[in-house]
């Protein structure tokens, strides 16, 4: 779901404080994300801003989707095409992926009874959770259908 103007101000804000200058790249980067729904990699971010701004290069892609990762306004995630993917860490929007082997289709879900699991977890091994991610691979329910179909 994309950011309101509100919550895009409030990232731009969080960079800012970090001190951290909010270039136009940067910028458009952010505004980008925001705006997706999806969960773009590096290349296609890079198309999508050098259609705002032409001279941007990989490498500034790179080393920016790096520091918005280390500042936390970003999460990269690794999905089935063994690229870096990303997408806008909302405060409070706890969601793990549902990604599709056969068309690539990634699904958001919120449901996550890994909670309850936590506490057994650092119980068990002593180690101290701060966060988990999700990720559960296996068809749509379109390439499911047609999985069925071809007699797969």
């Amino acid at each position: 779901m994309p950011l309101t103007a509100e919550a895009i101000q409030k990232l731009k804000e969080k960079m800012k404080g970090k001190g951290f200058k909010l270039t136009g790249p940067r910028r458009k980067i952010l505004e980008y994300l925001a705006e997706n729904d999806g969960h773009p990699s590096a290349q296609e971010i890079h198309a999508a801003i050098r259609q705002m701004l032409p001279g941007t290069g990989m490498a500034t892609i790179y080393r920016t989707m790096d520091l918005l990762a280390r500042l936390g306004l970003v999460r990269a995630l690794v999905l089935n095409d063994n690229r870096l993917h990303y997408e806008i860490d909302r405060d409070g929007d706890h969601h793990h992926h549902l990604i599709c082997t056969g068309c690539r289709r990634v699904e958001e879900f919120a449901s996550c009874t890994f909670e309850h699991l936590i506490g057994d977890i650092e119980s068990a091994t002593r180690f101290v959770v701060k966060r988990h991610d999700l990720e559960a691979y296996g068809l749509c329910p379109d390439c499911a259908h047609k999985a069925r179909c071809a007699g797969e």
